[in-house]
């Protein structure tokens, strides 16, 4: 039976549309609240004349752990919390709507784009991104039948990205109002289906391995599959080179290898649950709420700021197609942009830039209640809330953009865009 067309497409993202609606709102109130803070501070209707307050603390991608931002009693730790979250997502917001932005006007050109197209004239970032994507999908639109011709599909392995959770715990401590509670640890706050590490005992879940160190396999690989394919040996098919196995693969396995329900020995990273405590275990989700209560706003902060400093190991990107395609020079320059700006597109598709997004939203929502405290911000903090809030809200529409273009791409790929793995 054939898939609906629009099966594999990446359906809207409810809870990204009503996050987009209140942030705008948060950064509408952030700057009212400022403004009146700074004109308040600084002596507004008094005699000497108010002088301006120029905010000289806030820069993106810095460590602000060391600035107070002349900020007062205990709105300190939200305040520093909420900065040092805008500057850590300003930072990575702005590499990669570079990187996705720079993909999509690659991969446009390579396809026959005109470089100067006018959809592009007088559209600055992060809008000109969007457009870029918009013309990449149309020119792989384009392409795809001939593709198509040779059983084209693509093989992609992205890999997730781990919570800095040690910087989160430790901002997270700043916000705790609750003396002598002791937190949960990362291991117990992470999701279950989010942990990976090292398991000494039997892992339940994924078991997974890479180009350079494949896992031993005995389920479906979502890889590259060494070794045999099929769930009755002797119709096995021989991969001894290599294949792309949708049966049972046996031997090893250079993506995620699903385990048997009861679970297995894996030689690599296990994804799931480890009957033994996990060494060097990692948390590819968000980690859950703190369980010593504290400030909230602080904690959303920190959360973001755990995502925005995520580690994001290499995956893999492969394109089959049939054997001697690539000696027609044609197609091997079309395969050839694919795999020089796809990869990532796809990372950022499949999940990076949402969660960023969604916390750039949070930390925005959080922002009018830090700032709505005007007799402890004193005119130094109305003046950095401007400044903060506003590029909290420059990294939001960076990152929804990066997220919007890159689906955008991935969704002329249709049905050769697996699913997200791992």
């Amino acid at each position: 039976m054939n898939k609906p067309a629009n099966q594999n497409r990446i359906q809207p993202n409810r809870r990204r549309e009503g996050a987009t609606l209140n942030a705008r709102r948060s950064i509408a109130i952030v700057t009212g609240l400022a403004v009146g803070a700074a004109l308040m501070a600084s002596g507004c209707g008094t005699n000497p004349e108010p002088t301006s307050v120029v905010c000289t603390d806030f820069r993106a991608g810095a460590d602000l752990s060391k600035s107070t931002f002349g900020v007062t009693g205990d709105l300190q730790r939200s305040y520093g919390a909420f900065a040092q979250a805008a500057s850590d997502l300003a930072a990575v917001a702005s590499h990669m709507l570079h990187e996705v932005s720079g993909a999509c006007s690659g991969l446009a050109v390579e396809l026959g784009a005109n470089p100067a197209d006018p959809r592009i004239a007088g559209k600055s970032e992060p809008d000109a991104a969007r457009e870029w994507c918009k013309i990449a999908a149309e020119r792989v639109a384009n392409v795809r039948p001939r593709l198509d011709r040779l059983h084209f599909a693509l093989q992609v392995i992205t890999p997730q990205c781990t919570t800095d959770t040690s910087f989160q715990v430790a901002c997270e401590q700043k916000c705790v109002a609750q003396a002598g509670c002791t937190e949960a640890s990362t291991e117990e706050r992470c999701p279950r289906d989010a942990r990976e590490g090292v398991c000494a005992g039997t892992c339940t879940g994924k078991c997974i391995g890479a180009e350079t160190a494949p896992a031993s396999c005995t389920g479906t690989c979502n890889g590259a599959c060494v070794g045999t394919c099929g769930a009755v040996a002797d119709d096995a098919m021989d991969c001894t080179g290599g294949c792309t196995c949708s049966s049972v693969c046996t031997g090893t396995c250079t993506g995620d290898c699903a385990l048997r329900d009861a679970g297995d020995h894996c030689d690599a990273i296990c994804a799931g649950t480890c009957s033994e405590a996990m060494l060097a275990q990692t948390c590819t989700k968000p980690l859950a709420a703190p369980k010593c209560s504290g400030d909230v706003d602080c904690q959303k902060s920190c959360s973001a700021s755990g995502a925005a400093r995520a580690a994001c190991p290499d995956g893999s990107f492969a394109i089959i197609v049939d054997p001697g395609a690539r000696s027609d020079k044609e197609v091997a320059r079309i395969l050839g942009a694919f795999e020089r700006h796809l990869p990532v597109v796809f990372l950022a598709a499949r999940g990076r830039a949402k969660v960023l997004a969604d916390g750039a939203s949070d930390l925005l929502d959080s922002a009018g209640h830090i700032l709505n405290h005007s007799q402890e911000l004193g005119a130094m903090g109305a003046a950095c809330g401007m400044l903060i809030g506003q590029t909290g809200d420059d990294a939001r529409k960076s990152l929804n953009a990066a997220l919007d273009g890159s689906q955008d791409l991935a969704h002329a790929l249709g049905n050769s865009a697996p699913p997200a793995s791992k």
